[in-house]
């Protein structure tokens, strides 16, 4: 019979896959729709755990967007448990309301909290799996997706059979099987009303573009479709390993922000570029969905641009290029406690606290003295720094550059400005403004980040007191 001969064939399928996807001792939460994709897989487990020693629960999320109709789903979906000995956990949640808080699409925040819900009854049941329902047809409409949306290669190659905990046992059959094994067999299940509105993406692909490419163009579109992705993720699988390995040789990466060296970056095919783009911005946003291959190509043209260019990006990031390196973070929270305006008065009975670009903190401590004739010369070092006191008339403070900073660079009096010193010494547009300087009025002493002092302040045969500016790691 024909249900004969699906069961066998399904079974089969199944089978091969158990050393991949199932194995005997498995605890399996189900998701468990109502629909006829995941009724189907919830019977394909039940019937599955009589021959493998595995465990089934079924977990059921309402929406709460159908009104009765999502009442009646999850009464089924609970019936149809039961009817098989198993339990289900049904979640309700106001997703529009729960996608407006998060600021997301309807879609994408039910999405979330599906897969929030079956992770939570995994955890509490201490079961090692979730399975859901996706079959060929939306593998093939997931390609038509992400091709449409311009999506990388990772995206291209579909939903993996495997993603962690999370198995999708059903990609290798087609709807058509799976409702007409439920036919045959006289499993009822629940048609969701808004799969049949053509107002979302999917269902535009899936009630005309798919039927037109299987109908009309004569060719088993469907098939074809889940095999090249498949051989997608192969390559895509081998390119990510290789991009990793150049990843890590050429970036160098702190929290919210990542730095990628321009000379070794650009010596990579154009294919390692584009992955190592999306590892560095899925390190800086901790998500790779809505990132696409626009905003990669956007990333990479700041290795061919000019110097100072800035790159604004999706979830906050900003990129830029800075001589010889190319950086991306989500913000300047290193920066953010501290007002450009803030100005920390020396006194010399306390220490001082300052971070730097790098978001390290270091302590400066402060002394006078008065100078005996032999002790005219002092040892310099990095750690501290002599200036003549005799030459400060006002109070020194720590802040921030201002318009019209300047040092003496030579005995002669030759003056430069504190900028265009950052520019010569290559320091970050971004960072120039927020590296810390000793100053008195807009003659500034010292960039402690910078080791630079100014020429005026050096000691002399002629300097009866000194100020010592000893700097320490916190």
């Amino acid at each position: 019979t024909f249900v004969g001969k699906v069961m066998s064939l399904l079974f089969n399928m199944l089978s091969r896959l158990v050393n991949k996807l199932i194995q005997n001792g498995d605890k399996i939460v189900v998701g468990l729709s109502g629909g006829a994709d995941s009724v189907f897989l919830f019977v394909m487990l039940c019937e599955l755990s009589k021959e493998y020693d595995i465990e089934v629960t079924a977990v059921h999320v309402n929406h709460g967007i159908r009104g009765n109709e999502a009442l009646r789903d999850e009464e089924y979906a609970v019936d149809l448990a039961r009817s098989y000995g198993r339990e289900c956990r049904v979640f309700r949640e106001d997703i529009p309301e729960l996608a407006r808080k998060e600021k997301l699409t309807e879609e994408e925040a039910g999405r979330r909290y599906r897969y929030d819900s079956f992770e939570r009854v995994r955890n509490e049941l201490s079961y090692n799996k979730i399975a859901v329902a996706h079959h060929m047809d939306d593998q093939a409409e997931t390609l038509l997706f992400q091709l449409m949306r311009g999506s990388s290669l990772r995206g291209m190659g579909g939903m993996r059979p495997v993603n962690g905990n999370i198995i999708r046992p059903l990609l290798a059959v087609r709807r058509c099987e799976i409702e007409q094994f439920l036919e045959e067999r006289g499993i009822t299940f629940c048609t969701d009303s808004t799969n049949e509105a053509d107002e979302y993406s999917r269902n535009k692909l899936r009630h005309n573009v798919i039927p037109y490419l299987e109908k009309d163009m004569g060719f088993a579109a469907v098939e074809h479709m889940a095999k090249t992705a498949a051989q997608l993720r192969d390559v895509s699988d081998y390119v990510s390993k290789m991009a990793y390995n150049a990843y890590a040789d050429m970036t160098q990466e702190n929290p919210g922000e990542c730095i990628i060296s321009l000379e070794k970056f650009v010596e990579q095919d154009i294919v390692i570029q584009r992955e190592v783009v999306m590892i560095a911005m899925e390190h800086v946003a901790c998500r790779r969905k809505d990132i696409t291959t626009n905003h990669v190509e956007a990333f990479i043209g700041l290795f061919y641009g000019n110097t100072g260019k800035r790159l604004n990006l999706p979830y906050d990031m900003t990129a830029g290029r800075d001589y010889n390196d190319i950086w991306l973070r989500k913000c300047d929270c290193k920066f953010d406690t501290i007002s450009k305006a803030a100005s920390i008065p020396v006194n010399l009975s306390e220490k001082i606290e300052l971070t730097y670009t790098d978001g390290k903190k270091h302590i400066i401590t402060s002394e006078k003295k008065k100078l005996s004739e032999r002790e005219k010369i002092i040892v310099k070092n990095s750690c501290t720094k002599w200036f003549d006191y005799d030459k400060i008339k006002t109070m020194l403070e720590f802040r921030y550059p201002r318009e019209g900073d300047y040092l003496l660079m030579n005995a002669e009096g030759s003056k430069k400005k504190l900028n265009r010193l950052m520019i010569d010494q290559k320091i970050p547009k971004d960072y120039r403004d927020k590296m810390w300087v000793l100053a008195e009025g807009s003659h500034v002493l010292w960039i402690p980040e910078m080791g630079r002092t100014s020429v005026y302040y050096y000691i002399t045969d002629k300097t009866t007191e000194v100020i010592g500016m000893t700097l320490e790691k916190n």
